[in-house]
């Protein structure tokens, strides 16, 4: 695999135990119904959603992780979109002790025109230290948040984040 060919493998969802966005159903609205399940990031408490990852084909250069979401309610508006790597190194990284996750934001991402429209917003990383030297093969912790504290965070309502993916860049 060459870059851009290497993949973020999402092994599982892991909400945080506090502090989490909470799983909601949006209903389609096509007969039959679509049953569309998100995670709704609240627009004034900074929530999280951890996600365990693999990289896989992993090259050396950056990665990019593209988040889809759509707004609960809002048409204007912007959100700012984090993400931070937890790498975890064989036989160096202890789970049970506490870690300061370091975030690379989104730009201010606009709320799409309508509620229920998907925008897909990129969160991008250079290789090396900036993505905790995240290596080839290894698990890694990847926190999603909406940075609803951030003055450029200006959309009322919840983000609905519909999933996570990374690539080599």
């Amino acid at each position: 695999m060459g870059s851009g060919d290497s993949v973020v493998q999402i092994i599982r969802e892991m909400p945080p135990t506090t502090l989490f966005a909470p799983l909601i159903t949006r209903v389609g609205g096509s007969t039959p119904t679509e049953n569309i399940t998100a995670w709704a990031f609240d627009a004034a408490t900074v929530e999280y959603m951890d996600f365990l990852c693999k990289l896989v084909g992993y090259g050396g250069g950056g990665l990019t992780f593209t988040l889809p979401w759509m707004a609960a309610s809002a048409t204007t508006g912007n959100t700012i979109w984090s993400i931070a790597i937890r790498r975890i190194q064989d036989d160096a990284e202890d789970l049970d002790t506490s870690q300061t996750y370091d975030f690379n934001n989104s730009s201010a991402v606009a709320a799409a025109s309508a509620s229920g429209e998907v925008s897909y917003d990129p969160v991008t990383f250079t290789n090396g230290a900036d993505m905790d030297s995240w290596a080839d093969g290894e698990l890694a912790i990847v926190r999603v948040r909406r940075f609803a504290s951030d003055s450029g965070d200006t959309m009322a309502g919840d983000a609905q984040l519909l999933d996570i993916s990374g690539k080599e860049t």
